[in-house]
């Protein structure tokens, strides 16, 4: 797999090694834009840094295109990481890859309810999880969720489907529950994990006020009306000295989403026991632990 990095640069990053005279970099620089000149960085094996001085311009765009096509080989193939900046761009990368860390987001949801639940055993819990789309992605994490938790409650349009997933697992031992009630479902839940209801489908439940919402679907921004729990929208991962290092070496700080640098350079064979919960951020940033004790009171019936 070739990973190519984009993001936006500035005439201080391109010659910022340079000996050149002042007037010889402006001038050069002011022709790079006017070609929207891509400068590509190796970084190393199978991976690339290209630089866009002109990430509003759409023949930029073209361009890019061109040379992602030039990189793919016959036993090769391609995946991007964009800047934030770049994410409003997407829509012209459509037919390759694109990291958004959801894969490691998933990964790490047993990892993040024994964050935010501190002391308190994942065992002990009943957990809710929102779930549309039936297919491998869904039923693994499902499998590997379950036995962890109490009971698993799954809330879902395909029950027929998870009807038979419930029926296999309960034959092992372990609770499932699937149901679709939307006046009585989520009335109580208050550990929720959002798989791939948008916000128009999430009206449509009555959801309890006070529990936590940890939304890992494809619409990053979930608003829930009248809800005063936690909604977890993402993640961020504990990354060893060597990673850091590697990541400022490049040039991939501070531009780039943590957890997307992280997924592209985690080891597909790494288990998701290694994966460390630095942080997690709601719609307004960081989730203190202030809060999360306040939300563990709830858990367990306490007075705030």
């Amino acid at each position: 797999m070739i990973t190519i990095y984009i993001k936006e640069c500035e005439k201080e990053e391109i010659f910022l090694n340079s000996i050149l005279p002042k007037w010889v970099k402006t001038l050069a620089w002011k022709i790079m834009k006017q070609l929207n000149f891509i400068q590509v960085k190796e970084i190393e094996e199978n991976r690339k840094l290209y630089l866009v001085p002109n990430p509003k311009k759409e023949k930029v765009y073209k361009k890019i295109r061109k040379r992602l096509e030039k990189e793919k080989t016959k036993t090769q193939k391609i995946q991007i990481v964009l800047s934030k900046q770049l994410k409003q761009y997407e829509s012209y990368f459509q037919g390759y890859k694109i990291i958004d860390g959801r894969t490691v987001y998933i990964s790490a949801l047993p990892n993040i309810l024994e964050y935010i639940l501190e002391e308190q055993p994942l065992a002990l819990q009943d957990v809710y999880l929102l779930s549309n789309y039936y297919g491998e992605k869904s039923i693994n994490f499902i499998k590997k969720i379950a036995p962890k938790v109490k009971t698993l409650n799954i809330i879902t349009k395909e029950i027929e489907k998870y009807k038979i997933l419930e029926e296999l697992l309960q034959e092992q031992g372990i609770m499932l529950s699937v149901s679709n009630n939307k006046k009585k479902s989520l009335k109580k839940a208050k550990i929720i994990i959002n798989f791939d209801f948008n916000s128009e489908q999430l009206t449509e439940y009555s959801i309890f006020r006070d529990g936590i919402f940890i939304n890992v679907s494809q619409e990053k921004s979930i608003q829930l009306k009248g809800f005063h729990g936690i909604i977890i929208q993402n993640i961020e991962v504990e990354l060893e000295e060597k990673q850091l290092q590697w990541i400022k070496q490049n040039g991939l700080d501070n531009a780039f989403m943590q957890i997307e640098i992280y997924e592209s350079i985690q080891n597909k064979k790494a288990s998701e026991n290694s994966i460390k919960i630095k942080n997690v951020y709601g719609n307004h940033g960081i989730i203190v632990q202030k809060e999360l004790q306040n939300w563990q009171k709830i858990l367990t019936n306490e007075k705030n």
